[in-house]
């Protein structure tokens, strides 16, 4: 099991600050568009490890051929794709599918039952229709696996085997609803954890990532 910490941040003092201190405990370090311009700075603290630019891009082929080359460019090692993209632009990643991991993003943490109807017009005790069709989608254009909240992970682990299986929505953090326990994403099937502010904010990050490991 691995453990990427993201860094849910808008200083990138800040952000580099908590790196140094989790540097070789951590897995690797998740950032979004905030921190896009300190990534190339980030990436000296992963050690080998995870370098997740988490952008989940959706727009037209060549813009996203342009952002993914980017993302190579500064040495990530993961990133994000939404599912909901037209065919031409997993057409266009087939080409960076040996030099980045990349994920299928469906349906988010901070999306409720309701939400997932009023906007992919799926119920949800119909999901299992939804992860089939998107994994098959980006599976067939070398996407190394998918994001989603462990609490999919009944329907989606047997979907995504030979994919790696990437999770949100660990712990209780504002503006996700879908969340379980570090312990409770591992034994339903996760790879990787993706956990934030429970080990960032907390007054101790260091003891805070070391007693989750031992917990799982």
């Amino acid at each position: 099991m691995k453990i990427i910490v993201a860094l849910d941040y808008t200083n990138p003092l800040e952000a580099l600050e908590m790196c140094a201190k989790l540097r070789g405990i951590a897995d690797g370090f998740k950032i979004n568009h905030a921190l896009w311009s300190q990534s190339v700075y980030i990436k000296d603290y992963t050690q080998a490890g995870e370098l997740f630019v988490d952008c989940k891009l959706w727009d037209t082929p060549n813009t996203v051929k342009q952002v993914v080359q980017k993302i190579v460019d500064k040495g990530a090692t993961m990133t994000t794709i939404c599912t909901h993209n037209n065919e031409a632009v997993f057409e266009e990643l087939e080409q960076f599918s040996d030099q980045v991991k990349l994920l299928g993003v469906t349906y988010l943490t901070s999306w409720s039952g309701s939400d997932l109807l009023d906007i992919l017009h799926y119920l949800p005790n119909g999901a299992d229709v939804m992860w089939r069709d998107n994994i098959e989608r980006v599976r067939k254009h070398g996407f190394a696996g998918m994001v989603c909240s462990p609490k999919d992970l009944p329907v989606v682990k047997p979907l995504t085997q030979g994919m790696i299986r990437v999770c949100p929505g660990i712990g209780t953090n504002k503006g996700q609803i879908r969340t379980v326990s570090p312990k409770q994403a591992t034994n339903l099937g996760a790879d990787y954890l993706v956990i934030g502010r429970t080990i960032t904010q907390s007054d101790d990050p260091v003891q805070a990532l070391i007693d989750i490991r031992q917990s799982i």
